[in-house]
């Protein structure tokens, strides 16, 4: 084998088949068969191959995490990122549809910016307010004539809101074909990751750029037992509707053998199972016995200090924190129990979700800065030059900075990191240095333009969650907030897909929170969602159904109908 490509002799045959080979695929990947290794690889692969060549090889993925998964395992592998682009599909659409080609766009044209969760739920809330409609909060954009109102607000204000990427990418794709042509000359492959999960309208975007040059690789990788998000669109198409949508045949393939878990486990969840497979263990741990234990009568009060005795019990049998994960279906019952946790086992370590002051929004510039200001300079050097680059980006595309001539990432990221530190009060440090930057760039930042009024909403929004929840926001604060994590995972089942953990802690498992009450009596959906809970252990799961949990009414929420009727010997704990 080329010296180049020594490090194929780490996938197993079929892996390496999929790697080395440029067919279109429909690739099905059964949970810890090595599908995010196989994408990174093949990423990898393609790179070295193609060397020279300004042809990109493209990953699209359904989370922020994967994506920077997949970036990581690339950086440990040493490969020229250059010629490898990987992101969200929204990340994808504004990066190569909407900021190249916004001008031949009508609501776009006259310039843009992307307007977040905060100020859609303000402008919904105000629209309300002076129609007189008095919507509820969950039925505000549901309501067509508080929605039309809505648009037209956006459209004056020259804005739009994320769900809006995706309309707006297919419209100019659909209306102006080349530009579909354009980019799909600089494109020689696209890996969609969980694409189970794509929607039509997702679909139609990647098929109007393949269509205009057949000579692109693409790849759909996924498992139709994971499609947890089908509530939200997405669909889980056949080889045959692919190979009609896209005007290109497919190749199938299986990605089989469980790398991850126990025997024991993988029949466990095989009770789960809405499409029929076989799966079989090749794990150095296939035959261990583990722990798989399920209890639906605990008292809610108690539960946190059965799950803080389980924790302790596998740390000190010498597991790592990072290696253990305890998970809910929905966010609300998450922070209030990682906070019980910290309370019972203060010397350890958590990766629970903060309410951190700068709420995740890696579209708005001012999320970017202050991730830039509080992780410390010198340190994963490629992320920060990553961010930096989205940074300009957006400041040149959506707001028409000019930056002066002759500075680049280096340069960008010098004045960044050279922002003076005068106090350790987070907030006054984050506007001088936001002062700092933008005067060093001789950026224009008057008030009442689009860039100073998304940094005055950015900041107004980051002063009323430190307000609301109490936070504290000093420098080291906010250094900790944005800190890599190394502890006990604490995390939603939509937030740990696609991860791996040998001990595995479900709790909250009623029926009205999983499923929840929208797809109650959908079946399906409730095993897909077991499913992936319980596919992420390695050896040990933990299930709990605790009771003393009410609807608001106060009725009693029962054990997860799904979970409750499967006849199987738990262990005891």
């Amino acid at each position: 084998m080329d010296n180049d490509f020594t490090f194929l002799v780490q996938l197993n045959p079929k892996q390496r088949d999929v790697c080395i080979s440029e067919n279109n695929y429909v690739l099905t990947a059964c949970p810890g068969s090595g599908k995010t290794r196989t994408i990174t690889y093949r990423l990898a692969y393609l790179d070295k191959k193609y060397i020279p060549s300004r042809l990109l090889n493209i990953a699209i993925t359904y989370t922020n995490r994967a994506a920077d998964e997949i970036y990581s395992r690339l950086d440990s592998m040493s490969i020229d990122e250059s010629s490898i682009w990987t992101g969200t599909i929204h990340q994808f659409c504004m990066h190569f549809i909407i900021r190249p080609y916004a001008m031949y766009s009508e609501q776009l044209c006259h310039g843009y910016h992307i307007v977040d969760e905060f100020i859609k739920k303000q402008y919904l809330a105000e629209i309300n307010s002076a129609l007189r409609i008095h919507a509820t909060q969950s039925d505000l954009f549901s309501n067509p004539i508080i929605k039309a109102a809505y648009r037209e607000r956006l459209r004056s204000n020259k804005e739009i809101d994320f769900d809006m990427i995706l309309e707006l990418s297919d419209t100019l794709l659909s209306e102006h074909p080349f530009i579909a042509e354009n980019i799909s000359h600089i494109i020689r492959s696209i890996h969609v990751d969980e694409f189970q999960d794509t929607n039509a309208l997702q679909y139609s975007i990647l098929a109007k750029i393949v269509q205009a040059n057949k000579k692109i690789n693409i790849m759909f990788v996924g498992d139709a037992n994971q499609a947890i998000y089908s509530g939200l669109g997405g669909i889980a198409k056949t080889p045959e509707e692919l190979a009609h949508q896209f005007g290109v045949s497919f190749e199938t393939a299986n990605l089989t053998g469980c790398y991850r878990s126990t025997q024991r486990i993988i029949d466990y969840y095989s009770n789960f199972e809405v499409v029929p497979s076989t799966i079989e263990a090749i794990s150095d741990i296939k035959n261990m016995q583990g722990t798989i234990f399920y209890d639906h009568t605990i008292y809610k009060d108690d539960l946190p200090h059965k799950i803080a005795q389980i924790i302790l019990l596998h740390l000190s049998s010498g597991i790592p924190a990072h290696d253990i994960c305890v998970v809910a279906p929905q966010w609300f019952q998450i922070y209030p129990l990682a906070k019980k946790l910290r309370d019972e086992l203060p010397s350890v370590n958590f990766d629970a979700p903060d309410i951190a002051p700068f709420k995740y929004d890696p579209m708005n510039p001012f999320y970017l800065l202050a991730k830039l200001f509080f992780t410390t300079p010198g340190t994963n050097v490629r992320v920060r030059k990553r961010i930096v680059s989205e940074f300009s980006d957006i400041l040149e595309s959506e707001y028409h900075v000019a930056f002066p001539e002759g500075y680049d990432t280096y340069s960008l990221l010098k004045i960044i990191n050279s922002a003076p530190k005068n106090t350790n009060d987070g907030l006054m440090f984050y506007q001088q240095a936001i002062t700092h930057v933008f005067q060093h760039l001789r950026i224009p930042f008057e008030p009442e333009t689009p860039l100073h009024k998304t940094y005055v909403s950015f900041l107004k929004k980051t002063e009323d969650r430190i307000r609301q929840f109490q936070l504290p926001y000093n420098c080291d604060d906010l250094y900790a907030y944005f800190k890599e994590r190394d502890g006990v995972v604490i995390n939603t089942i939509h937030g740990i897909k696609g991860e791996e953990y040998t001990v595995v802690i479900g709790y909250d498992l009623l029926n009205g929170h999983l499923p929840n009450w929208n797809i109650i009596k959908n079946k399906n959906e409730t095993l897909k969602l077991l499913y992936v809970l319980c596919s992420r252990a390695k050896s040990a799961l933990y299930l709990f159904s605790e009771t003393g949990r009410t609807t608001r009414t106060g009725h009693p929420l029962t054990s997860t109908n799904e979970l409750y009727n499967v006849r199987y010997h738990y262990d005891t704990a």
